[in-house]
């Protein structure tokens, strides 16, 4: 099997408050760090393959952030809800 590296980029994540940050995304997934700052990264998707909307929630502060996707279902921003 084949190993195949993946296509990282950058996207912003939008806080309520108005304040921004960066996440690393990959296809339809994300990797960002919570505004409370805990040490350890959120991870959340866009697509899920039965349809589900899907959000991800700090177990640190309960903040709550979905990751929106494109036409393509790759992720484009992170947002807090």
């Amino acid at each position: 099997m084949a190993d195949v590296l993946l296509n990282l980029y950058t996207v912003t994540v939008y806080f309520l408050d108005g304040e921004t940050a960066e996440a690393r995304a990959e296809g339809n997934n994300a990797a960002w760090h919570c505004q409370c700052e805990d040490n350890l990264p959120l991870l959340g998707r866009c697509y899920f393959q039965f349809g589900h909307d899907c959000h991800t929630k700090c177990p640190s502060c309960n903040k709550a952030y979905k990751v929106i996707g494109d036409k393509s279902k790759r992720t484009s921003q992170v947002i807090e809800i």
